[in-house]
């Protein structure tokens, strides 16, 4: 790892440009060899190609740790490598990790091509990375629209399926209207200061004077362009981001998707946004041209307020998960409020936690939907905390942590948030978002109540495998894969509230690169 340094000062511009994009190609190079495997249908019908998207990931993995301590930048400045990315690559390709874990089981009860949905799921994977690694708008637009080309296409997946089918397609459509903001919004930034990479606008942001307009600070000459292209810029990515009000496709296509797509969607599409977001608002939107923060400021608490109601209302675990997960974004849009080093420290460690809290929870029910005997029906989860305990305790315990209840990494990443904001002023802020979080708590709980105390009505229900089948769950023979999936989950989300320390430190250690820019 030491000798790598002189190695790449000796390369060429364009071997530095590979060098920069290393862990990206290892992937992209996987989600080829995967793909390969359709031209033999003996090996496809194997299970080859979920083990290669295993270890794809994981050499992909190992190639970000050998880059850590590396300051990158490629392909004229359009890609960069730094420690900001090593924490994001990390975070996203644990949950590329986790979603193709959980899903073999799954794909496994419908005729779907094997090697294509895992191709598709690394070129995803692929497409967060290079989101998060962009440093050029039009990089940024490329990006994101082949991380959703993948996404629109695994939402459909399930051939036959008119809920998978219309899913896809309204994901596709309301993509698509948020794809022509991002875009229109770029032009009108180029216009407005004639530069497309980022740090070149924020060096240009930063040499141009500033007009005073009442409270917020107006760029002479082209601010109405400038002010403009950041609102619409804004709306593209909150689509991603599941902000309220551009949150319409979350339920529809969480709902509709297969299940270990929608937890991929809840966890790495959702960090790959707020990624992306976190290095344009330091390079771009912390100059507060058109006063920013009162923005956010309005779309977090919309997010937290709604997703949190429209979760209580919701009797199906999935949309209410959709839900939560919007509720979500608003608590971690507190962070990037908040500001400063601190604010995006915090607001990176909650992103971590949020991956394993959200892909454990989405794992249990698989588990449950894989068996066929529980459905997606919240109130078919009455009894079963006895009947399968351990999988019924760690769905509670990822409740918990999405409530935000203390020993949990959720807890601790609301800690680090709020805090932030408080530091920075935000006292209405805090206080609405500690209300949500006291609201939201219900439904979290309501789902460990049903699973432990069971209605009168529901305790005579016996989930008794239907004759012929053989579930799994029933016979205890739950797959090594999702098995393997939970336990990681519990084990980051318990030692992530306990000894926070060591995750902290490298939320530290990417927010400080990320602020050095």
């Amino acid at each position: 790892m030491h000798n790598i340094m002189p190695v790449i000062y000796g390369l060429n511009s364009l071997e530095k440009s590979m060098v920069s994009i290393i862990p990206e190609a290892v992937i992209i190079l996987f989600a080829f060899i995967v793909l390969f495997l359709t031209f033999f249908e003996k090996i496809a019908k194997g299970k080859n190609s979920y083990y290669l998207s295993l270890i794809g990931i994981a050499f992909s993995i190992l190639y970000v740790v050998m880059l850590s301590g590396r300051n990158l930048t490629g392909f004229y400045g359009s890609v960069v490598f730094n420690g900001y990315d090593v924490f994001l690559f990390i975070a996203i390709l644990l949950s590329g990790f986790l979603t193709v874990l959980v899903s073999k089981d799954y794909i496994e009860n419908f005729d779907v091509p094997y090697p294509e949905y895992y191709s598709i799921i690394l070129f995803g994977i692929s497409a967060m990375m290079f989101l998060v690694s962009s440093n050029n708008l039009i990089m940024v637009f490329i990006s994101l629209e082949f991380m959703s080309i993948c996404a629109y296409i695994l939402t459909g997946y399930i051939r036959g399926n008119t809920r998978s089918t219309e899913a896809a397609l309204k994901y596709l459509i309301l993509g698509t209207f948020a794809s022509a903001f991002l875009i229109f919004g770029s032009v009108f930034i180029y216009a407005a200061v004639g530069h497309l990479n980022l740090n070149s606008i924020h060096s240009y942001l930063e040499s141009i004077s500033y007009v005073k307009h009442g409270s917020a600070p107006v760029i002479s000459g082209m601010g109405e362009y400038l002010s403009i292209g950041l609102l619409l810029f804004t709306v593209g990515l909150a689509f991603k981001m599941s902000l309220f009000p551009f949150h319409a496709w979350t339920p529809d296509a969480y709902d509709g998707a297969p299940t270990p797509i929608t937890s991929f969607m809840a966890t790495g599409i959702k960090v790959a946004a707020f990624a992306i977001f976190l290095r344009i608002y330091i390079l771009i939107y912390n100059f507060n041209v058109i006063n920013f923060n009162d923005i956010l400021w309005v779309l977090a608490v919309l997010s937290m307020t709604f997703g949190n109601i429209a979760a209580i209302l919701s009797s199906n675990i999935k949309r209410l998960l959709a839900y939560s997960s919007i509720a979500q974004a608003g608590y971690i849009l507190v962070g990037i409020i908040g500001g400063g080093f601190y604010g995006y420290s915090g607001t990176l460690f909650y992103l971590f936690a949020y991956i394993f809290m959200t892909a454990g929870a989405f794992a249990v029910v698989i588990i449950f939907e894989n068996s066929d005997i529980i459905s997606l029906d919240i109130k078919k989860y009455s009894g079963v905390g006895y009947k399968y305990p351990f999988i019924s305790a760690a769905m509670a315990f990822f409740m918990l942590s999405l409530a935000g209840i203390p020993v949990t990494g959720g807890f601790m990443g609301k800690f680090y948030v709020f805090s932030a904001a408080v530091k920075s002023g935000y006292y209405w802020l805090v206080f609405i978002a500690l209300l949500n979080s006291a609201f939201a708590a219900y439904y979290y709980i309501k789902i460990i109540v049903k699973m432990y105390m069971p209605d009168k009505e529901d305790s005579s229900v016996s989930y008794i495998a239907p004759e012929g089948k053989d579930f799994g769950i029933v016979n205890g023979n739950i797959s090594e894969g999702i098995m393997l999936a939970v336990i990681i989950c519990l084990f980051f989300t318990l030692i992530m509230g306990v000894y926070p320390q060591l995750f902290i430190n490298f939320a530290n250690y990417s927010a400080a690169s990320l602020c050095k820019i």
